[in-house]
């Protein structure tokens, strides 16, 4: 399959597993695609790797090492910058390979640690944002290699260098592959832990931006990112604070129910701060739901509901039912709503059994059987123990 799909007009060059490769040329010649299609085997073995595949010669290899010295020792920051631009010119016309052949990641780490070294560290930033720009989506698996240590200068003590890390990494995130965006969210989830503050705003924009970038694979992983981002928004930092609630905005812009899109701001809001969650659950037991109401919509409606349920106030459970009775009942995949079965069974069946209210009782009942019955409509499966 990979040899035939590599022989399609579309293909500029054969698959690099069989490229000059005669040890797979037995092989092949025995299997139903060597016995049919015989001489594209023979050629797409026999074939001579491209020029930029060549060996570099010694000198050449020298010459980029002695490139990164410079980038990572010259004592102007300009000086640096234009030895990083023409380091990554060179690799991009020796091929990719290069890199791994220089073993660049790992002196991009260890410079990146030179804490004594401004020059190293900005110096290393500054080669990962050339090679980006050099390389384009072929720099992406390298970049993240050294990515957790990029991250880590965005607490950087001197000003230029935290400002470089901000340009590369804005760069890459808004080019990067929408593929890679749930590959990325470690990462970004792992700068939001730390403890400095400086950090937490830089991964948080990071965040914002790869929303633009991967908006439909974001939407597929905001149950995961909603209550990560929310953590933030209670921090005691102002600036953590403004940069997660702008964030989780950029992040909401994935979301396409026309139903509840006017009320995004308000859950945002009620996500940040409790005390508002009375105010949101009102605004969602005003709306009508008539569209089909997917993950990325529940991902942001959730938090509220599963809070209200936990609210002593009897009223407010009462509420909660009623929203999840009117949206369940537009749930078309079983997928969408799965993330969500622990947040809300287990709540739901609380006030179905231990809400002394018997009215309320039967919100609770009613809410919890058309939720399962949205989930096993769509194929899912429910714990025995919350049906």
């Amino acid at each position: 399959r990979q040899v035939l799909s590599s022989v399609t007009p579309a293909a500029t060059q054969p698959t690099l597993v069989f490229r000059n490769s005669p040890a797979f040329l037995p092989l092949i010649k025995g299997s139903w695609i060597g016995r049919r299609h015989r001489g594209v085997c023979v050629a797409l073995c026999e074939k001579k790797p491209p020029s930029h595949l060549h060996q570099l010669t010694m000198a050449a290899f020298e010459s980029l090492e002695a490139l990164y010295v410079t980038a990572t020792t010259a004592e102007e920051s300009a000086d640096r910058s234009a030895a990083a631009k023409e380091l990554a010119e060179g690799i991009a016309a020796a091929g990719p390979t290069t890199v791994v052949k220089m073993k660049l990641p790992e002196k991009i780490v260890a410079s990146l640690k030179d804490l004594k070294s401004v020059a190293a560290r900005e110096g290393a930033v500054l080669v990962v944002h050339a090679l980006h720009t050099a390389l384009a989506h072929h720099a992406e698996p390298y970049v993240l290699l050294v990515l957790p240590d990029v991250i880590e200068r965005f607490d950087d003590k001197v000003k230029n260098v935290a400002a470089a890390v901000e340009a590369c990494l804005m760069a890459f995130f808004q080019s990067v592959n929408p593929y890679a965006a749930a590959t990325l969210l470690p990462h970004l989830f792992a700068g939001m832990a730390t403890i400095s503050w400086k950090t937490k705003v830089g991964t948080l924009k990071l965040l914002g931006v790869l929303a633009h970038a991967a908006p439909t694979q974001i939407g597929q992983l905001l149950p995961e990112i909603v209550p990560k981002v929310t953590e933030n928004m209670w921090d005691t930092k102002p600036e953590v604070k403004a940069a997660a609630k702008a964030s989780l905005g950029e992040c909401c812009t994935v979301i396409h129910n026309p139903d509840v899109q006017p009320l995004v701001p308000t859950l945002i809001s009620a996500n940040a701060n409790p005390k508002e969650n009375t105010q949101a659950l009102d605004a969602l037991m005003g709306t009508t739901f008539v569209s089909q109401v997917d993950r990325p919509t529940l991902a942001i409606i959730v938090p509220v509901l599963g809070r209200g349920l936990r609210d002593r106030d009897v009223q407010t459970k009462r509420k909660c039912c009623v929203v999840v009775d009117n949206m369940c009942k537009l749930v078309c995949d079983a997928r969408d709503v799965e993330p969500f079965v622990d947040k809300l069974l287990p709540e739901l069946k609380r006030v179905e059994e231990e809400v002394p209210i018997p009215e309320i009782r039967a919100y609770g009942a009613k809410a919890k059987a058309t939720l399962v019955k949205a989930i096993k409509d769509g194929g899912g499966k429910v714990p025995e123990h919350l049906e």
